[in-house]
């Protein structure tokens, strides 16, 4: 009987607003999953039955024949596709450096028992092995980690920031890292030495460098005014033993700012002779160069003017071996370490990675996403650099991007699409019951 087909058409509305709901549903529930997306159902009709095709006007003789259309019945509707609405959900600070959150296109890549999955959620934490990985289901932050040598010490570019193997694998970084120490190589001088000091006059200032084990050093100079003009012999100590510098005067110009030398030179060997044990690196050689004034700008050095003695050591750039601290991620995802040397060094970079078709990943629950046969390949790459407009995060999540009011609004239409199909069902259920009555 033909009229047991709007049955099939109102079963078929109602099991596709079930789905809609269905999806409804989900989206409501991950109203606060971090990284979430959400889902829109997208309905097409179901197919239609035609009875005829139409026909096109004609002419015959002196009369026009006028054409008509196509005799067709709708047979209900289908869910056609469910696509997902990757649009920016709000980033949620909250102060704990390994909450990750990206500004822009592009996922996070984790590595789940040998198989990659991608993710815009990274409430990161770091296991007992040092492996930065989801709290949820244990899947390694995938990224580039640090180049070592094969006695396992960092290797540094030109610029001494360690260099980074450019092949996505587990980050790792162990609780007992060390920054290893480094050697006094480089000292600053600056202050005023009191031009109307009297002959004789002395002034002394002292600086902690460190040798190459990074043990501590007391390096102090002690320098007299002269009985000539413009002129102040200087003298060095290291740890109360007297020290051999490259240059025991200093001469200022008539104006107050250095004439020579404005660098001098402190050997590893010589260090080691006054200590009596070679403590600082004598076959590299690493020699401490002093600056006493720079070269163009000799006002920010040592001067000789009339005033207060201050002269003094401002700076250098030795230091003793220190253990980690915290970590601290930048926006291109490099992770930097803070140890208690008060050095920072560059220890991983965490890897980004964007798809084609980005709308036709699979889900797979957990805030995983894999790819699939239309969402292409992942390009994987790093934020900031390989893709510009992506930046992360640290101290930050991104939140579920579920428009609440939106989803209410297609529960109420949703609804009484479900009604008004349901009516349909029961209207057809009295018309076939009319039917059968007329054989009474």
């Amino acid at each position: 009987m033909a009229i047991s087909r709007t049955l099939a058409i109102g079963t078929s509305s109602l099991r596709s607003h079930q789905r809609k709901f269905d999806v409804i549903a989900n989206n409501v529930a991950n109203i606060n999953t971090t990284g979430f997306k959400a889902s829109r159902t997208n309905f097409v009709e179901h197919f239609n039955q035609v009875y005829k095709r139409g026909k096109s006007p004609e002419t015959l003789a002196t009369r026009t024949i006028g054409g008509y259309g196509p005799l067709q019945y709708g047979l209900g509707v289908r869910v056609g596709s469910i696509s997902p609405d990757m649009s920016q959900g709000v980033i949620e600070t909250t102060g704990k450096p390994l909450d990750l959150a990206i500004q822009g296109e592009g996922f996070f890549v984790y590595n789940h028992y040998g198989r990659q999955f991608y993710s815009r959620s990274a409430p990161l934490t770091r296991d007992s092995e040092g492996y930065l990985v989801d709290p949820t289901t244990g899947a390694i932050l995938q990224g580039y980690n640090i180049v070592r040598d094969a006695n396992g010490l960092i290797v540094r570019d030109a610029q001494g920031l360690s260099s980074l193997e450019k092949l996505t694998s587990n980050i790792r970084i162990p609780s007992n890292l060390i920054s290893a120490p480094k050697q006094t190589q480089n000292i600053k001088l600056n202050g005023n030495l009191n031009a109307s000091a009297p002959t004789n006059f002395t002034s002394a200032t002292s600086i902690i460098i460190y040798d190459n084990k990074g043990a501590a050093h007391t390096l102090k100079f002690t320098f007299t005014k002269t009985a000539n003009l413009n002129e102040w012999s200087l003298s060095a100590e290291i740890d109360g033993n007297p020290l051999t510098i490259s240059a025991t005067t200093l001469t200022f110009n008539n104006d107050g700012t250095l004439a020579s030398p404005t660098t001098l030179t402190i050997t590893a060997a010589d260090l080691n002779t006054a200590l009596n044990q070679a403590v600082f690196d004598n076959t590299t050689p690493k020699n401490i160069t002093v600056e006493i004034a720079p070269t163009g700008n000799l006002l920010q050095g040592l001067t000789q003017f009339a005033g207060l003695n201050t002269a003094n050591f401002s700076y250098q750039d030795g230091y003793t071996s220190g253990d980690l601290s915290e970590l601290n991620v930048d926006d291109t995802g490099k992770v930097w370490g803070a140890f208690t040397n008060g050095k920072t060094e560059l220890l991983a970079q965490i890897a980004i990675a964007r798809f084609p078709n980005q709308d036709a990943l699979i889900r797979e629950g957990n805030n995983f996403f894999s790819p699939s046969p239309n969402s292409g390949l992942p390009i994987i790459g790093t934020a900031g650099e390989t893709f510009p407009s992506t930046q992360i995060f640290s101290g930050a999540l991104e939140q579920s991007n579920v428009d609440l009011a939106e989803q209410f609004t297609q529960i109420i239409s949703t609804q009484r699409a479900y009604e008004a199909a349901a009516r349909t069902i029961t209207v057809t259920d009295i018309m076939l019951a009319e039917t059968n009555n007329l054989k009474r």
